[in-house]
């Protein structure tokens, strides 16, 4: 994987996160789908499943973001010979590792900020444990982007952290791993993804809880007669 140069990135990405995402070594290792149900107690599994159950065949499919574990392959699966499947990611790095583990699925990638558009109209945009890495404005604009690029009647999956239970025996220790390395995720704790849209009332909204609110699924359903 060839060194990404940090003056195109985000200051919050090399800042933050270039320990995972500009480290090739560690990246590789982590991407795998054993040690990340080991590392979830098995919610890896579950929430790639529940991104899976929301894909209808033949449908036209953006990702915001390359992933890791598996979770791709198992959406992709669910795809079905007429659709498409797009990875969009800001990390040129990423997104050529990405391309090289898929070379047998058609599958395009575009490298590009959805902070500042996502082109293209959809029936399905997954956005799965992203938001919880992007600092509260830039989380923003990427929610109503991917708004603003579903079909009608298109839905936006988006998969990941919410607020534990007050009872929860992981709590405190989630709070602390998240404000050492993950520093924007504990505002999501106090956002509903519903409530970060610009413009929310463009579609109909669901949301599904895990492990005790330690995850979430929100599915937003782009209404017939909306646009941004």
């Amino acid at each position: 994987m060839a060194k990404t140069a940090k003056n195109i990135l985000p200051a919050y990405l090399t800042d933050i996160y270039g320990w995972l995402y500009l480290n090739p070594k560690l990246y590789n290792l982590l991407d795998n789908a054993f040690l990340l149900n080991f590392l979830t107690l098995g919610y890896h599994s579950l929430l790639t499943e529940e991104v899976k159950k929301e894909i209808s065949p033949h449908s036209h499919i953006l990702q915001i973001g390359a992933t890791l574990g598996g979770q791709i392959e198992k959406a992709y699966s669910g795809l079905g010979m007429l659709g498409s499947y797009t990875i969009v990611d800001i990390l040129p790095d990423i997104l050529e590792n990405c391309r090289e583990k898929h070379l047998e699925q058609k599958i395009g990638f575009v490298h590009a900020d959805a902070a500042k558009t996502v082109k293209g109209n959809y029936d399905i945009i997954i956005c799965y444990m992203l938001l919880h890495e992007l600092p509260p404005l830039t989380r923003t604009r990427v929610i109503d982007n991917i708004l603003k690029a579903l079909k009608p009647g298109g839905k936006a999956v988006f998969i990941d952290y919410h607020q534990p239970s007050s009872y929860h025996p992981l709590k405190y220790i989630i709070r602390t791993v998240n404000r050492l390395y993950q520093p924007f995720a504990e505002s999501l704790w106090k956002n509903s993804i519903k409530g970060l849209a610009s413009h929310p009332e463009i579609c109909r909204w669901s949301q599904q809880t895990y492990f005790g609110g330690v995850y979430q699924k929100v599915v937003a359903t782009k209404m017939d007669g909306t646009s941004l």
